[in-house]
């Protein structure tokens, strides 16, 4: 069993976010489509986030900031 499931599972992507500065280049796919979706808790109570590509559906966790 994995150590950070989810609380909930998120089936749905998000929309494509309207402020153009917040999507990064996607690391798979190269385009600027890579999108802020949810925070998170890992175990050790660090705090992280989740983009998701919107072209290629690719995802990463990034570490942020705690007062998020």
């Amino acid at each position: 069993m994995r150590e950070d499931v989810p609380v909930e599972r998120r089936t749905y992507y998000p929309l494509p976010h309207p402020d153009p500065a917040q999507s990064r280049p996607c690391p798979v796919c190269g385009r600027p489509m890579l999108t802020p979706w949810y925070l998170r808790r890992d175990r050790e109570r660090h705090v992280w986030r989740r983009w998701v590509c919107l072209n290629c559906q690719a995802h990463r966790d990034l570490p942020e900031d705690e007062s998020a």
